[in-house]
């Protein structure tokens, strides 16, 4: 009994504990204007959690060994995803495995402001860029109904800021998601006459599920950075809006791996 007790005390911290730090995380976000599909998963998940715990000895016995069993096995599949697309957050500069194409996948604009994730992703193909010369980039994004200017027209204007000649950037000005985004500018590479051989440059967050549909697509990724057609470098996601974006975006991944 003494054992029992204390294994259900133990229990019950881990979840007030585990609860109450999620859902600040999840909460942090909000602070900058950022609720989508992922915090809110998050927070309803988080709050579930520290509310079980906080009530945990008002629990009828079965419907707390239910409960715990429940926020097992979401965190085990959640870690399990977690290092599945932790697989492709490549942040190397890659001039050595020959790509000459790059993909810059689209972000949001505050009318024709960049926000930080595509400041942080042309930045990293600028980076990419300047270091293979003859490189070329297709810009992605279209012009959501609270943006002034296109995403590729936004990027266009970074990457000449940031010294990249006009002429090597193809704008595709179209696309409303990342599958559109990857589909799109397939065509304009293949009507371009450009490598098929691309570097993604977008979010780690955001890599695995470019590479799932770049596969879709035939744009082929091997067991490791570099062989095949598909290549990736990645920006880093402000910490703490990390985990809203990862939940996000592993909703994503599961559709992609399932359909």
């Amino acid at each position: 009994m003494v054992k029992s007790s204390k294994g259900l005390l133990i229990l019950k911290i881990v979840l007030i504990t585990a609860g109450a730090f999620f859902l600040l995380w999840y909460l942090a976000p909000l602070a900058a204007g950022i609720f989508n599909e992922g915090n809110a998963a998050g927070i309803v998940f988080s709050a579930a959690a520290l509310l079980c715990g906080v009530f945990f000895e008002r629990i009828p016995p079965r419907l707390r060994l239910a409960a715990v069993c429940v926020f097992a096995a979401a965190a085990v599949a959640f870690a399990s995803l977690s290092a599945y697309m932790a697989h492709w957050m490549n942040y190397r500069s890659v001039p050595e495995y020959g790509a000459k194409t790059v993909i810059v996948l689209g972000c949001r604009v505050d009318g024709s402001v960049p926000s930080l994730q595509l400041k942080n992703r042309c930045a990293a193909a600028a980076e990419f860029m300047l270091q293979v010369p003859d490189s070329v980039a297709v810009l992605s994004g279209g012009q959501g109904p609270d943006e002034d200017i296109s995403e590729a027209e936004c990027m266009k204007c970074l990457l000449v800021e940031a010294g990249i000649d006009e002429s090597r950037l193809y704008l595709e000005e179209s696309s409303a998601n990342t599958r559109e985004n990857l589909e799109n500018s397939l065509a304009v590479i293949k009507k371009n006459g450009l490598s098929q051989s691309v570097l993604v440059v977008t979010n780690e967050y955001h890599q695995c599920r470019a590479m799932l549909i770049c596969r879709d697509l035939g744009i082929m990724a091997g067991s490791d950075f570099g062989y095949g057609l598909f290549h990736s470098k990645s920006c880093k996601t402000s910490a703490y809006s990390f985990l809203t974006f990862l939940t996000r975006d592993m909703m994503g991944v599961v559709k992609e791996l399932i359909f």
